[in-house]
């Protein structure tokens, strides 16, 4: 196609959808104005709005592009980057016990997967490759780790980004499924077919499956998803189906969901769950989301999500990110139909409109605050309910929203953590508790992993009882055994849990300056693995 043929056909196509989408006169003023990018920069947004928002449009620009590099469509000079930081000659002194290599990026604690006697972790890891290792629970043995793919996230001199964090599910073949490396592919990938948002050489999410069932030592990839996708989170339902949720691109991008059925290791077209909207009265602005979702039982799937505002010019406030409300819906993967909390079926994509009116469980926006993420939550009662993380000018903590006689109720605390003590072993008040994980009940004495802070400011990972019974509400915890304690440092810390939901295990992330390690606890002891100490 000529370059004359291809400039007619897409001034066509603007100047048709101009008369009802007025996003176009907001970014042809930013590309005349070019105070804050270049003409060529806002040539380039105008494509990709038009390409991801109208689908005629892209057998044109393809046919314009086959062939051509992304220098050769656009005159943009090579993306700035933030350098990476360089690791010192010698990292600080973490406690023993871990079984990773040192580990780049935000705390995290992986994504875990426990079948026959066995628990199987993916982490990010070296150059924010993904890795995995598998504990063999009954032989006290270490499989791996084993680089399980290639992420381009963070490579040629970037900073670590912990985006592409890997997903892992095993499929009812034995065939172990990594999703990893997303956030918003390469300006080499082209244009975005699912988003209105430009890739910005963030990273291209990846999939791949083990070479043989049962088997973590080696994987291929596979080329059925986007590689512009952000975020990862899979879960395998009752009938084997697998079901990934992603983001389709960067931030002004659609939340969408792969299925792979029982019997396939490839996933099917994705479904778009949500879409984003510039708004009315300046189209710079979209309305978009972040989306948690949480396998509940073998054929739910609840997800609670809230607003994010994003805009054009990349302007992101860092106290707040422009994050509002809290979402919440459900997923029957018997159908795979989406129902808000009144069981009113959804029709896809939801869009803010949609949102406000069938799945809005917290308007923040009215009490002017801040929410900045969500989860969804289990109650034993069995009443629907969210979590959000409140913000404002000299708070942030967890909250609930509980659905109960037709309405929300928000603001109330997360259970268990209202009426909850915490003592040492010398019975000094602990003010700092960070994260308590139940891990055992019997009768009236409970057990629980603990992180907190002590009076020193350091960090410590803990054992804790427990007079209460479990689920009752005051909660008077007495630490018994102290495992670590950690200066000028960063916990976190996950559950490993069977099918009945119990937890068996804990995976630990220590972080301390450079250094950043993960650690297995089973049975009262951390399991080492001895090759990496």
């Amino acid at each position: 196609m000529s370059e004359q043929t291809f400039l007619e056909q897409r001034a066509a196509l603007i100047e048709m959808h101009s008369k009802h989408d007025t996003t176009f006169a907001a970014l042809q003023r930013e590309l005349e104005t070019e105070n804050s990018f270049s003409s060529e920069y806002w040539r380039w947004r105008i494509d990709q709005y038009l390409y991801g928002q109208y689908n005629e449009y892209q057998p044109i620009y393809d046919a314009y592009t086959e062939g051509k590099a992304f220098n050769e469509i656009y005159d943009l000079p090579a993306e700035t980057v933030h350098p990476a930081s360089e690791e010192p000659a010698k990292l600080p002194e973490i406690p023993d016990g871990f079984f990773t290599d040192n580990l780049p990026g935000n705390v995290r604690t992986g994504w875990t997967h426990l079948a026959d006697g066995k628990i199987s972790i993916a982490y990010q890891g070296y150059l924010t490759d993904p890795y995995i290792a598998s504990y063999d629970l009954e032989n006290d043995k270490w499989d791996g780790p084993y680089k399980a793919g290639h992420s381009t996230l963070s490579k040629n001199g970037r900073r670590v980004d912990s985006h592409g964090r890997p997903a892992l599910e095993q499929d009812s073949d034995g065939y172990f499924h990594i999703v990893f490396g997303g956030h918003g592919g390469e300006r080499e990938d082209g244009l975005n077919p699912f988003s209105i948002d430009t890739p910005h050489a963030g990273g291209r999410q990846k999939h791949v499956v083990s070479e043989r069932p049962n088997d973590i030592s080696s994987f291929l990839e596979k080329d059925d998803i986007t590689p512009f996708a952000s975020y990862t989170a899979m879960f395998k339902m009752g009938n084997g189906d697998i079901y990934f949720f992603t983001r389709a691109g960067t931030h002004k991008s659609p939340w969408m969901y792969y299925k792979m059925k029982s019997g396939s290791q490839t996933f099917e077209p994705p479904v778009f769950i949500t879409w984003p909207v510039p708004r009315k009265d300046n189209p710079i602005d979209v309305d978009t989301f972040y989306l948690r979702p949480k396998k509940v039982s073998d054929t739910e799937i609840i997800i609670t999500y809230l607003g994010h505002i994003c805009n054009f010019k990349e302007v992101h406030d860092r106290t707040h990110y422009s994050r509002i409300n809290t979402y919440y819906m459900k997923m029957d993967t018997t159908n795979d139909s989406f129902y808000n909390v009144e069981n009113k079926k959804l029709s896809l994509p939801l869009t803010r409109a949609t949102s406000d009116e069938l799945t809005l469980a917290y308007d923040s926006e009215k009490n002017n605050e801040t929410c900045f993420s969500t989860r969804p939550l289990v109650l034993e009662d069995g009443r629907p309910a969210a979590a959000y993380e409140a913000m404002g000018p000299d708070y942030r903590e967890w909250r609930m929203t509980v659905y109960e006689d037709g309405s929300w109720t928000h603001s109330l605390p997360i259970p268990g953590t209202q009426s909850r003590s915490l003592k040492d072993a010398a019975g000094n008040e602990i003010e700092r508790i960070q994260d308590l994980e139940i891990i055992e009940g019997h009768g009236e004495v409970v057990t629980a992993a603990v992180l907190y802070e002590n009076e020193q400011g350091e960090s410590v990972f803990a054992i804790a009882k427990s007079s209460s019974a479990t689920g009752a509400e005051e909660q008077d915890w007495i630490v018994q055994r102290e495992y670590f304690t950690v200066s000028q440092s960063r916990l976190a810390m996950q559950a490993v849990r069977d099918e009945a939901e119990k937890a068996i295990a804990l995976v630990l992330n220590v972080r301390k300056g450079a250094s950043q390690r993960l650690y297995l606890w089973y049975d009262g002891e951390f399991r080492p693995n001895n090759s990496l100490q």
